[in-house]
């Protein structure tokens, strides 16, 4: 089956605009958090900065109109059925799903990712944070009947999800592995068998998957190997260049 695969430069509150209404099987979003600060974050045992990336700073007030926009255009050009996944951490999710339920999105789960080799917590003043969260979502107005792959996914395995059975929604996923950051590092690159899982349960061959913050590409990776076709927008150069260069030598499964 031939598929397509398509990466653009820009920002996705104007280029998400410029896609038809309902013409999209799958949007998976990994937006920014809202966490960085503008002299980032230091850990009193290392000199290395983290949180300080510019396009994740927003005030409150900022974010949530931001957030607001991005899914309300999300939800404008999903197929009714259609799935919105969107990542976050508990200092967003919380907020990603009151705007969902506001948008009037069924929420279908909420997945916790488990990271088994979590990075240390830097201020030593909280429990160590080894989880982000996921929301599945569908667009379903028309009481249209989504897509998910029930005996596929139990081919889905890790410590947590014995393989032949129904998968729960605890899923235990090691950090990007260096193996997968060879075209380039972005800070936020999510590992392959998280996309994989999900595109795997959410659509069909053929099918389109939307990511609007496309990062280094995994989604558009997976979506290749999964012959599935693809469109990603990312706003920074750099990391769309790692990303082409990634979706480049990319072959089917």
């Amino acid at each position: 089956m031939k598929t397509e695969h398509k990466l653009i430069n820009g920002d996705c509150l104007e280029e998400l605009k410029k896609i038809p209404d309902e013409s999209v099987d799958l949007v998976f979003s990994d937006p920014p958090y809202g966490l960085a600060k503008k002299n980032g974050l230091g850990w009193k045992y290392s000199k290395h900065i983290t949180l300080e990336e510019a396009w994740d700073i927003f005030s409150k007030d900022e974010y949530f109109e931001f957030s607001l926009k991005w899914i309300s255009e999300c939800m404008r050009v999903l197929k009714q059925g259609g799935s919105l996944w969107v990542c976050g951490s508990f200092h967003n999710i919380y907020l990603m799903g009151f705007i969902l339920h506001h948008l009037d999105f069924k929420i279908n789960n909420s997945i916790v990712w488990f990271k088994p080799n979590a990075q240390p917590n830097i201020t030593c003043r909280m429990f160590t944070e080894s989880t982000e969260h996921l929301i599945w979502a569908v667009k379903n107005h028309s009481k249209t009947r989504w897509t998910f792959n029930y005996e596929d996914t139990k081919n889905i395995e890790d410590p947590i999800n014995p393989k032949g059975k129904q998968t729960r929604n605890v899923w235990s996923i090691p950090l990007t592995p260096k193996k997968e950051k060879w075209a380039g590092v972005h800070p936020t690159q999510k590992p392959e068998e998280l996309l994989r899982r999900v595109i795997m349960s959410c659509t069909r061959e053929g099918d389109l998957v939307l990511d609007p913050f496309a990062g280094s590409g995994t989604t558009l990776v997976i979506a290749k190997t999964l012959k599935r076709s693809s469109f990603g927008i990312e706003k920074d150069k750099k990391y769309l260049d790692i990303a082409k260069k990634r979706l480049s030598q990319t072959t089917l499964d």
